[in-house]
């Protein structure tokens, strides 16, 4: 795997006193991450899954295009449903992204 490199600010997230996805939801809506270093804020939180809203900004695509993905069953990646809810497993965007 790649060497992560990004300018997340490690010393906001650590005052968070957030984990795991309520990290990556704090960084994206308190420090506005979006794309890239939402994506290695999700892989320095240790999140094993997010959302289909951040999955598609961390992927380049919009929320609608991942939700099609996972009704139709024809992106090339699928979520993980839990309770009916679709989750994006961290490690399929890391290997679609190559990380």
């Amino acid at each position: 795997m790649a060497t992560i490199e990004t300018d997340i600010d490690l010393e906001a997230l650590k005052k968070s006193g957030k984990r795991g996805r309520e990290l990556v939801n704090f960084a994206f809506k308190e420090l506005q991450y979006d794309g890239e270093k939402l994506l290695h804020t999700a892989i320095y939180a240790g999140a094993p899954h997010v959302n289909h809203i951040y999955a598609a900004s961390m992927l380049g695509y919009s929320a609608a295009t991942l939700r099609n993905w996972s009704s139709q069953s024809n992106g090339p990646i699928q979520p993980k449903r839990i309770n009916g809810t679709p989750y994006w497993r961290m490690r399929d965007i890391r290997n679609l992204l190559d990380l």
